[in-house]
């Protein structure tokens, strides 16, 4: 697969995942907690985004 279409692919699908945090963890971890949600949410976003990044340049080299 070009590695252009895997970056772009890997991008969309964690927005994706990002909005999905972003909509269903402040529901799940109430109104005390709902600052951590967010701050967890976009964690867990970067985090996706690394590993992401990580395993298409190990898959490229």
């Amino acid at each position: 697969m070009n590695l252009r279409v895997l970056e772009v692919l890997a991008a969309f699908g964690c927005l994706a995942l990002f909005i999905a945090l972003l909509v269903t963890l402040p529901k799940l971890m109430g109104e005390v907690m709902e600052g951590l949600a967010y701050v967890v949410a976009l964690v867990a976003f970067i985090a996706a985004l690394s590993i992401a990044g990580y395993l298409i340049d190990k898959k490229v080299a």
